[in-house]
């Protein structure tokens, strides 16, 4: 039988589109259509962001890597990853956690140092944004720490990408456990805390995905990539701080 594609008029035969590969049988949107959709993109176990959540928590590298190189079909895309679990994260932290920063409006004869602390809130607040703005720096830093290993500008894009959005699911159970045994003191540490937490993944991360090099060199760069990328961090938060104050 002869179907006409719905997407780019292509005559083909079989369930897929030859030339563009969408399906025959579109189906009618209803909500069954709806339900059906929800459930294969976020909550199917084999196929979805819970399969990538378990594969990130469990191999990250390992599966950035065979992500890059074309095992995807059953991955949720990364940016999708980063951009439900930064607004998650960030809505999570808002409500329950922005006693950490007692920040009042900026005042232009504040110090530098306290108005960088109001620029940590500020990328605390909106988090989509400011994990954005990290994927980009990570990605410049660690496609020139390791340009050696000939992976592209683009492949690192994807490798910090899942990076981040593990970073932030890790960070989001970390803050559920702060919140159910309301620890005082954790909280009082959460910055630092948050910073080991975030290099411990990347030294993780990166060393299974340039599983080329040795264990030691590839730790190695990659301390040299996360001091890069706070420095440049603190850099702008205090170019920002002190552009603010004196305003």
């Amino acid at each position: 039988m002869t179907n006409i594609c719905k997407n780019c008029d292509n005559n083909f035969e079989g369930n897929f589109c030859n030339h563009c590969g969408q399906a025959a049988d579109t189906h009618k949107v209803t909500m069954h259509f709806i339900w059906h959709d929800l459930q294969h993109g976020l909550f199917h176990f084999d196929n979805g962001i819970f399969y990538t959540i378990k594969q990130l928590l469990t191999r990250p590298g390992n599966t950035i890597r065979e992500f890059i190189d074309g095992k995807r079909v059953r991955h949720f895309k990364p940016l999708s990853l980063v951009v439900v679990f930064a607004t998650l994260y960030g809505l999570f932290y808002h409500f329950f956690f922005d006693k950490i920063y007692d920040i009042k409006a900026i005042n232009a004869n504040e110090n530098v140092l306290r108005v960088y602390e109001k620029v940590v809130k500020w990328s605390t607040d909106h988090f989509a944004y400011s994990s954005l703005i990290s994927i980009l720096i990570i990605t410049v830093v660690s496609y020139f720490v390791f340009k050696k290993q000939g992976r592209n500008f683009a492949e690192h894009l994807v490798l910090n990408t899942f990076f981040t959005g593990l970073t932030l699911i890790v960070s989001f159970i970390f803050l559920s456990v702060i919140y159910i045994s309301d620890s005082e003191a954790i909280l009082k540490w959460y910055a630092f805390i948050y910073l080991l937490i975030n290099f411990a993944l990347m030294c993780w991360c990166y060393i299974q995905f340039f599983n080329k090099l040795a264990k030691i060199k590839s730790f190695g760069l990659t301390i040299r990539a996360y001091i890069i990328v706070n420095c440049i961090n603190i850099t702008i938060g205090f170019i920002v701080g002190w552009a603010i104050s004196s305003t």
